[in-house]
């Protein structure tokens, strides 16, 4: 949900979920630690990433513990927020983009790298925008920025091996900021909801899915003609285009190239989609087909999704039996288990989608 159509109470304090995580992470502390030693219930503090309001009396004990002013971590959509000026913060947006709206609270990579993402406004032409993703650096170890620069500045070559196609998120910029306090990504706008998002509610409505699943495989096949490994695939890096409804693979600046070196992510957290093998050895294709395995299970089930009941959702479901077959096939823990490659799954799902 954007920051200009959230509700709120004017007698309450929202501070930044983003802003919060960083200042605690650079204290040492854990959000339960924060909380236990502000005085402030876990809820409240883990209710901030929910976009949860306080009172000031609460956001001033909070403050004062991670060793900031209130008005330094409040939220965009908080009545009392004001926008960093261009000149004084790299928040103002690139070069020829500026930042109009947060879209939602900071995300952490599984490299542990923070970046928000926005609706940005090209500076010269009002009718273009796009989604910016701002990686935040300037608060990460000299060694350790210069790793993730180097990490995010594969991304043009990545988007040059993909090329335009309508199911990827087509890129508009990759570029660091003065001061070299961050870096900007800038997609074209699709649209403001990721299938996570509307997995939230419901699950995908049944006439839909083959043409849904159908659009994630080819953009899969996409990606991996030009030899890139996903690897991270989830509904929250699936966009569904404001237009038609349809989906887009985005977010994919950290994927792995087939190039022999070493992976980009390397520090893996938990992820119910992400392939068991990935970050601890060989990465094929497979991964992103495991990924997609588990994708299919969330669209069919929608909120409170339990990975471990894939296998079932997909066996009860009404998909035809012989893509059943691939779909559980995906799903293998081990990889070399997983006998079905992309182009039987996209023939597959063609057939079910013509009906």
């Amino acid at each position: 949900m954007s920051t200009s159509s959230r509700k709120v109470q004017p007698h309450l304090v929202y501070l930044d979920a983003f802003l919060v995580d960083r200042a605690a992470v650079q204290m040492g502390l854990a959000l339960t630690l924060l909380a236990s030693t502000s005085g402030v219930r876990y809820a409240t503090v883990s209710g901030i990433s929910k976009g949860g309001g306080m009172l000031a009396s609460t956001a001033r004990a909070l403050a004062e513990k991670l060793g900031r002013d209130v008005l330094d971590l409040l939220a965009p959509w908080d009545p009392r927020y004001v926008p960093p000026k261009l000149n004084d913060s790299p928040f103002g947006g690139s070069t020829e983009w500026e930042c109009t709206d947060y879209l939602e609270p900071g995300h952490k990579t599984s490299n542990g790298l923070y970046y928000i993402v926005c609706r940005m406004q090209h500076r010269h032409s009002p009718a273009k925008q796009g989604r910016g993703k701002f990686y935040h650096l300037s608060w990460v170890p000299q060694a350790k920025r210069d790793s993730m620069r180097h990490m995010l500045s594969r991304h043009a070559d990545v988007c040059s091996l993909v090329g335009i196609h309508q199911r990827i998120a087509v890129n508009l910029t990759s570029t660091p900021v003065t001061g070299d306090d961050g870096w900007w990504v800038i997609d074209e706008w699709v649209g403001e909801q990721s299938l996570a998002d509307r997995l939230k509610t419901a699950p995908w409505p049944a006439e839909e899915l083959p043409q849904l699943l159908l659009d994630i495989a080819s953009g899969l096949q996409i990606l991996h003609q030009a030899q890139i490994v996903l690897r991270e695939l989830a509904p929250c890096r699936i966009l569904i285009s404001d237009r038609d409804n349809r989906a887009v693979l985005t977010d994919f600046e950290l994927a792995k190239l087939f190039d022999g070196g070493p992976s980009v992510s390397t520090e893996w957290e938990d992820d119910p989609f992400r392939a068991p093998e990935v970050g601890g050895g060989e990465i094929s294709i497979r991964a992103d087909l495991y990924s997609f395995g588990q994708v299919v299970g969330a669209a069919l089930n929608g909120p409170g999704f339990d990975p471990g009941r894939t296998a079932d959702l997909i066996a009860e479901s009404n998909i035809p039996d012989r893509l059943q077959r691939l779909l559980l096939a995906c799903i293998e823990p081990s990889p070399e288990r997983r006998k079905v490659e992309l182009p039987q799954l996209i023939k597959e799902l063609t057939r079910w989608a013509k009906g």
